[in-house]
């Protein structure tokens, strides 16, 4: 039974980190390791990680850094990126070692958690119009569809190709920078099926300020004159998809909300 190893970014992760490992620790797979790459918290995520037996290391930086080191340090044939709001479906990672016989790399399908407010929904909308239409986001290039699942070969390759210079400034694009690389050395793609929860934003304040960092560490790569064509796809207009009219308008209210914090941190930057 191969090891996989789950790494864990974390900041300031106490109110959903316990939700994610406890997934974890209720996986039908038990051959796994858990990785917390912690940034220093100053609440309590580091002594919940530990709790549940994870392995933690610190680093001062951004999210790509943090992926870079957590896959440095894992010894799993595979590597699951997960985040500390994300909460897997119990039989995922099992599901994800079979699917590997035949891919690289996978990308899970993902839903909102328990979405009540407005827009934890439109989230949720936007979610399920994407993975409906998952060929059309595929491409790393203005796709939106980002595995998270890898052969830790793959991976370790990949990332060692990433410019050193962005690994502590990298928060926003952390995961296309990621794929990109990856699709460069491998197109074998699977999807994953009911695998992943996601704790959203639940008021307006926390996705603003979530999104005014994105677009700030976004002007940061710019400027240091990486990944142009990737980043630039990024802010293409998506496909208004009329048989699916109800997820479409929800799914375009969320970017649109997103854009403005996103588009005045990055002009302010």
């Amino acid at each position: 039974m191969q090891l996989v190893s789950i790494n864990i970014p974390t900041f300031n992760s106490g109110k959903t980190l316990e939700k994610t490992l406890e997934s974890v620790k209720n996986q039908t797979y038990k051959n796994t390791e858990v990785i917390v790459i912690d940034s220093y918290s100053k609440d309590n995520t580091v002594e919940i990680a530990k709790q549940y037996g994870a392995k933690v290391y610190y680093y001062k930086g951004a999210l790509l850094g943090a992926r870079y080191l957590g896959v440095k340090k894992s010894k799993g044939e595979y590597i699951l990126l997960l985040d500390s709001d994300q909460i897997l479906e119990k039989t995922a990672v099992a599901r994800a070692v079979k699917l590997m016989k035949k891919c690289d790399m996978l990308w899970l399908e993902e839903r909102s958690y328990k979405p009540k407010g407005f827009l934890e929904k439109i989230y949720d909308a936007d979610r399920q119009l994407v993975q409906k239409h998952y060929k059309d986001f595929l491409n790393p290039l203005g796709g939106v569809i980002l595995p998270r699942f890898f052969k830790r070969k793959l991976l370790l390759k990949a990332m060692n190709n990433i410019p050193k210079n962005i690994l502590r400034i990298c928060v926003a694009h952390d995961h296309a920078i990621i794929y990109y690389e990856c699709y460069k050395l491998s197109k074998k793609i699977g999807k994953l099926s009911h695998a992943v929860y996601h704790i959203e934003p639940s008021n307006i304040l926390k996705l603003f300020k979530k999104t005014v960092r994105y677009g700030k560490t976004t002007k940061m790569l710019v400027e240091k004159n990486v990944y142009p064509e990737l980043l630039k796809s990024k802010v293409r207009f998506r496909k208004f998809y009329k048989e699916d009219l109800s997820l479409s308008i929800k799914s375009m209210m969320l970017r649109t909300i997103r854009a403005v914090p996103y588009m005045l941190g990055y002009y302010l930057a």
